[in-house]
Parts: structure tokens; C-alpha cells; sequence
């Protein structure tokens, strides 16, 4: 007979089967840093292990810990990089170069919504439970990101 602890672990590690490979690849996408994305996820998984026996969906808790990880990753970044004036990008093909550089110049919100929709296939209700955000806002960060990509890839 299995403990409920033995049954804890088994179901958090099916769980981390399922969710790891998405949560990283969006993580990457948002923050453009494998080890970065690596870490964001991490500190997300450990974050709901933590809470696994009090929350009822880990799967949007642990979406909002990895989007709440990239936000926080993206201001302390862009606080080191106004302080040196220097910034670390990883290499990628030309395409995704190029994508993922004006992807990284919206504002976090408006790249994250974006990634979400469009990457992700989430809904408007969906990404604002995923971001903590009223519903009311994921379309306009949407409609601005779009014009500010087709105004850049044009």
C-alpha cells in the first residue's frame, strides 16, 4: 500500500511530465535565456510541489508562477541592463532571431499575452486567469502588440 505522500509524489510527477516541455518552451520564448527559462520554471515547479495538497488546478497555479517567474526575471534583467548598459542574448536561428528580438522590445504584458494567444492557444479567459489580470485587458495588449509587429516587420 502506497502512502498518501507516495501517492503525492506519483501525481506531481505525472504532473511534471505532462506540463515541463510547454511551460519551458514558453518560458524561452518569453525570456530569450535557456538557463534563465530553466530557472523560471524550476522555482515554479518547487513553488507548487510546496502547495500541492492545497491547490485544486496546478496547472493554471503553475502557469501563473511561471509567468509571475518571467515577469520578475524581465524587470530584474532589464534593471542590470540599464546598470551595465550591456545585455546577454542567445543565439538562434535568423528567423527566430528576428522574431524573438521585436517580441522582446513590447512591454512584458503585451509579449506575454501574444506568446499565450498565439503560441500557447489560450483564450482571452484563459490568459487573464494565467496573468492575474482582468479579461478586459488581454485584447488591447493584443491589438497593440500586433500593430506594433506588423509595424516592425513591415
Amino acid at each position: 500500500m502506497r502512502t498518501s505522500n507516495e501517492h503525492a509524489e506519483v501525481a506531481f510527477a505525472e504532473f511534471f511530465d505532462v506540463e515541463f516541455a510547454g511551460q519551458f518552451r514558453r518560458a524561452v520564448f518569453l525570456l530569450r535565456d535557456r538557463g534563465a527559462a530553466e530557472d523560471v520554471v524550476h522555482d515554479a515547479f518547487v513553488e507548487v510541489w510546496r502547495r500541492w495538497s492545497e491547490i485544486a488546478e496546478p496547472g493554471p497555479y503553475l502557469n501563473r508562477c511561471v509567468l509571475n517567474g518571467c515577469r520578475d526575471h524581465t524587470t530584474s534583467r532589464r534593471r542590470r541592463w540599464a546598470h551595465d548598459r550591456t545585455a546577454h542574448v542567445e543565439q538562434h536561428d535568423a528567423a527566430a532571431d528576428e522574431l524573438s528580438d521585436i517580441l522582446a522590445r513590447l512591454p512584458f504584458n503585451q509579449r506575454c499575452a501574444v506568446v499565450l494567444r498565439f503560441y500557447v492557444g489560450m483564450s482571452n479567459d484563459e490568459i487573464a486567469h494565467a496573468m492575474g489580470c482582468p479579461v478586459g485587458s488581454v485584447g488591447p495588449w493584443i491589438q497593440r502588440a500586433k500593430q506594433q509587429l506588423l509595424k516592425e516587420l513591415t
